[in-house]
Order: structure tokens, then sequence, then C-alpha cells
């Protein structure tokens, strides 16, 4: 695909990624139409190609449909009372639709989201839940990946999950039965056991098993009824990730954190040699067939990219590309054979459509738009911004910019992604594009920390958890105030999870940039978050969670009273703006409390502030109704005190 350049200031070299329509927007798209989930979603091809299913939202309620590619309806299944994020097909005949549900399990501490699984027979229409029963008492709805396969020449389900025995875990593979969804004993593992590698016959090839105290991780051979060992590392924070099989049933594909970078190579099961697979970026994922078997890889850089190592299909997706120029595109399902494909489009005014590919007759077909309600001209343009941080680190960032208004002196909004080591990308960001929408430039900075651009940027953040990490953003904004973009009176910082962390330290930490802030879901008392990773992790040499925090906020343990120093609660005194708060109640990853002290200690400085709480609402601003809310309270406070115009 090609990138057109342009230059939004003297200094401001950018890259347009996502392309608006030229003409002004005589009235903004309702914020409604931001707001609402995507129309469609997760499409899944049936193996042979000939069937599809995907989750259908509406005002009548969410569905699951499975129909013939001709359109006949075979199937639909009203997924109104639980959240459903995905489907696939276990077979031609079962459809599987993965949805979350937020709850205390039996042998658990608190609640929280967990999976569940239910199976679709699309031919009898009948339901079932996975393992709703079992050989044995089994942790449900904490399932590790999935392998769709076959026992005894019938199609089958192999799920990993928890056994609870006499009080002590081991992590298991289960065969379930795709008419009745009950678990049979597959494989046993061992207390240390984290992933197993299962053919789609069923057989157990490999296993990993991690020590959480030593950092011990090896990788495990099935040799007759024992098993031999391939690879050994010892790593506290990163271990090697196994995905899956390689380019053939014989080896095994590992990711490893390496000095020299990321590094994929493939692990004979033989005698544990190492197979380089090629130079990848370290953004690079694995693409597999209906087998399987990786058939290529893909890199997520500025933009998204594909390399098939079959020269048919490559040059099948280079056609698609050149067919929808302009566009963002983004591999999707596909048949066992790679003859039919779904994938998705973004930019030139659309801001998500799902097509459908077949090879066989070298045509394409519209399957559904994610948001019917937006027009072409609702979409802003994407750039990318590139600055150097106040040490000179290389730094980007991708900027939104309102339709219509030329890119000199706009009101600026800086929204800093969650994570920290997590990343935005270049397609259509529904809260971006909705701020944008009522005339403010939205900037996203990939900050040091940030991950999914190299690991070099990664570890720059180790250490910088409220310093450097925080400075990245602003240092952002001066560069952008520099080059006459935006009005450096008028900036305001919005983020969620730690990025309403960000947001917070912005009017704290950071002090004279901003004039508000809007925190959702965010961090603010350091010591209090800490506590609750350690009772909810356990113990502190086992507590992988604790160990990720530590690294990232430079502290050895998590008591250090420099995380009170690192605490916007702790800090009120410095605020001079106004600060909005929006925290869901169900939300089991950043809990409530977390934005309850942020507004008494803001109240009882006598600071303004306002806490809007999302009943029922999750972390990831999962139901229209909330997050509809969330998007209005944040735009009416932006435009309160940070005028548009």
């Amino acid at each position: 695909m090609s990138i057109r350049y342009f230059c939004i200031a003297v200094a401001a070299a950018s890259a347009t990624l996502l392309g608006g329509v030229a003409a002004a927007q005589a009235q903004p798209a309702p914020i409604e139409a931001y707001a609402a989930l995507p129309a469609i979603e997760s499409v899944a091809v049936s193996p042979d190609g000939s069937t599809l299913a995907y989750i259908r939202r509406s005002g009548d309620g969410d569905a699951v449909i499975a129909q013939a590619r001709t359109g006949e309806a075979l199937v639909t299944i009203d997924v109104s009372d639980r959240v459903a994020r995905s489907v696939f097909w276990a077979s031609p005949d079962h459809v599987v639709i993965s949805s979350t549900v937020n709850t205390k399990l039996p042998y658990t501490t608190s609640p929280g989201l967990y999976e569940q699984l239910d199976i679709v027979n699309v031919r009898t229409r009948r339901v079932a839940r996975a393992l709703r029963s079992a050989d044995k008492a089994i942790l449900t709805a904490n399932f590790g990946p999935p392998t769709v396969g076959t026992y005894r020449g019938e199609p089958v389900l192999y799920l990993r999950t928890y056994t609870v025995e006499n009080d002590a875990y081991t992590y298991d593979v289960y065969r379930v039965d795709l008419d009745d969804g009950r678990g049979r004993l597959h494989q046993v593992g061992a207390e240390d056991t984290n992933s197993y590698l299962v053919r789609k016959d069923g057989e157990v090839v490999a296993r990993t098993t991690y020590d959480g105290e030593t950092g011990l991780w090896r990788l495990l051979a099935r040799t007759g009824s024992g098993w031999r060992e391939l690879m050994t590392r010892r790593e506290l924070l990163d271990p090697p990730a196994t995905l899956g099989f390689g380019r053939s049933h014989d080896v095994i594909l590992v990711s490893e954190d390496r000095p020299e970078g990321r590094v994929l190579f493939e692990v004979s099961l033989v005698d544990g040699s190492e197979i380089p697979v090629g130079d990848l970026g370290e953004s690079a994922f694995v693409i597999k067939n209906g087998e399987g078997l990786m058939v290529g890889v893909g890199e997520e850089d500025l933009t998204q990219s594909y390399n098939l190592f079959d020269p048919a299909l490559q040059a099948n997706w280079e056609k698609l590309q050149l067919g929808l120029p302009g566009r963002l595109l983004f591999m999707g399902d596909t048949s066992d054979d790679l003859s039919t494909l779904v994938f998705r489009a973004e930019g030139a005014g659309d801001p998500g459509s799902v097509y459908l590919f077949d090879a066989n007759r070298q045509s394409v077909n519209l399957i559904g738009r994610e948001y019917p309600t937006l027009p072409p001209e609702a979409v802003a343009q994407v750039s990318v911004v590139r600055y150097k941080a106040a040490d000179g680190l290389d730094l980007f960032g991708y900027l939104t910019t309102p339709t219509g208004r030329p890119a000199r002196n706009l009101p600026l909004v800086v929204m800093p992604h969650g994570g920290p080591a997590s990343r935005d990308s270049a397609g259509f960001d529904w809260w971006a594009q909705a701020m944008a929408s009522r005339g403010y430039a939205v900037f996203q900075p990939q900050f040091r920390g940030s991950d999914g651009h190299g690991r070099a940027l990664l570890e720059a953040g180790y250490g910088e958890y409220g310093r450097k990490m925080q400075t990245d953003l602003s240092d952002g904004v001066r560069h952008l105030a520099a080059a006459g973009v935006i009005d450096p009176s008028k900036v305001c910082i919005v983020g969620a999870s730690y990025g309403g962390y960000a947001a917070l330290a912005g009017m704290t930490l950071d002090q004279g940039v901003y004039r508000c802030a809007v925190s959702v879901s965010g961090v603010s008392d350091l010591p209090v978050k800490m506590a609750t990773e350690r009772r909810e992790g356990g113990r502190a040499r086992f507590n992988s969670s604790l160990r990720y925090w530590q690294r990232f906020m430079g502290v050895e343990n998590d008591t250090d009273p420099i995380l009170a120093e690192l605490s916007p609660s702790r800090l009120v005194s410095r605020i001079d703006g106004p600060v909005l708060l929006i925290h869901g109640r169900q939300d089991t990853v950043v809990p409530f409390e977390q934005s309850e002290i942020m507004e008494r200690a803001m109240r009882q400085a006598g600071k303004d502030v306002e806490l809007v709480a999302l009943d029922g609402e999750d972390h990831y601003m999962t139901f229209p109704a909330t997050r509809l809310r969330m998007l209005t309270a944040t735009i009416e406070f932006l435009e309160e005190h940070n005028p548009p115009r």
C-alpha cells in the first residue's frame, strides 16, 4: 500500500494513514454513532469455506448468526444476556461462542472476568455449554487456547483448564464433546505445567512448565509414556512462549526475548535443534492454516503488512491491496485450505468494512459495515508525527485532526494508551474520532514503555513510570506547539487504565501542560495498587504481577516510599485545573476504589473534581449504554473546560 506524505507544519512531517474526506462536515455525527459497538464483529469461516458465523449487534440486541455464503440463515442465537467476544468454528456443523462473565469462581478469592464457551450445532440448533460437566472438578471459565480437532474420527474440542483435587491444581487437557459439552480428561499435567501442544488428532506432543519462584521454564516433548527436555531457560519476567506448530507438525514455534531483540524460531520435536524462521521484526505475528501450521508472518509497525510463504497466496493479498487503494487491510479468518478469506478494511472515509475473498473465483464481496451510521465525512484524518523526547529518544504518535479545519492552532487532547506495555494502531479509533468530530486534534503518543514498536522502546520504559514515560507525552505537546499545529494554551489529557494514571499524573507530576484531565478507570494511588496486586497475586516470590509493576516503577519491593511520590492522589495540592473521573463499578482490573481515593483527596483539598460511576461496567467499556455515558461525559467536560473554538 502506498503511503502519502504531507507536511502539517514546517517542523512536523507526517504520513497520512487514515484519510478523511476533504469536505467539511455540515453537522457532526451524533456521539451515539461513535460510541456504538461494531454492528458486525468476529466473522468466522467454516473449515470448508461454505458457511459464515459472526456477532451482529443492533437495537434489538446482540445475536450470533450462522449463514451459508448464499445468504441462507442457518441459526440465530440471542446473546444479549452475555458479553459475546468472538466466534469460531469447531467443525463444519459447530460454531463456538466465546463470552466473558464477571463472576467469582469456586476456589478463587475475588470476582473476575472469565471465559464461557457455548457450542452451537447449526444443523440441529442445539446449544451446549462447554465443560458444564466433566470427569473431574475443574475451574470452568479459565481456559487456555482451544484446539479444534478429532477423536476417533469425530470432531471434538480440546480445552486446557485447571483440575482441582485435594486443594491442589493441575493444568490439564479435556476432550469436549461438541453436542453435549461434556469434558473427558485427556491429558493430566503437573502443578508447574502451563501450556500444551496438541495435534488435531488429539496427540499431545509437547508441554511447557514454569516455576514462578525460580523462573525455570522448560519445553518438554512426549516420548512414549514420558517426557524429554528440549529446551530450558531461567527468566522471572520474560520466559519464552510457544506459539503452536511451525511449518510442519514436527517442529514447535517459539518466541523468545534475547539481547538482540525478539526472536522467532522452530524447535525440532526430534532432537531439540533450533531452526531460524527468518529475519523478522519485533512486532511480527504468525499466520496459520486450518491444520495449525505456520503459512506466513505479519508485521504491525506503523501499518499492518503480511508475508505469506505461498507465492500464490501472497499475490492474492497484494491484489486486494491494489483493489482497495488508500485503505488499511487486516487479514481475518480463513477456510482450512486458505482459499476463502475474511478481511477488514479501514480508511478513505470508511471506519471499518468486512469483506469475503474467494481465491478460486477471484471475487470480493462485502459482508457488512462495522459502523453503518457513521457517514464517510465522519472519519477524520489520522497521521503519524515523529518527534524527539527531551533526552533525544526518537518517538512518534498518531495525530487525528478534525475534518474541515486547517491543522493550525488547534485545541489538543493528548490520549495515552493503557498498559503501559501496549500500543495504539493506525486504524479507526472510535474514542479519538469522536473527540476529533467535536473540533479537537487528538494525539496518541507511543511513549517509552509502549510495546509492539521494538524491544528498545519497551525497555526504555523500565523504571520510568511517572517519570520519562510521562514527559514523553508533554514533549509531544511541545513539538506540536512549536510546529504551530496546536495552541499550547488549549491542551487537555484523556486516558483509560494506565492512560488514566497518566492523565492524573499530567496534572500532578508534569504541571503547566494541561488545563484539564479525564481519567477513565485510572490508577491514582500506587501503594494501594501494589497492596491489591500482592493480595490478589499471592506471595511476592511467586507473584509475576508484582514483578511486572516493580520493573516499570523502578522499585525493588512493593512498599518502596517512592510509590507515594508517584501517586496523584497524594499530590493533589499541585492540581490547578478540573479533573473528571469515570470508572466502572465492576472493574476487576483497576478497582473502582482507585477513583474513589482520588475524588476524596481532591475534595478534601478543595479541588474541582467529579466522579462518574458506571454501574455494571467492567474495565473495557463493554456495554453500549455506559460506553455512551462515558463518551458523552468526556466530551461535555472538554467542551466546558477546553472549548474547541
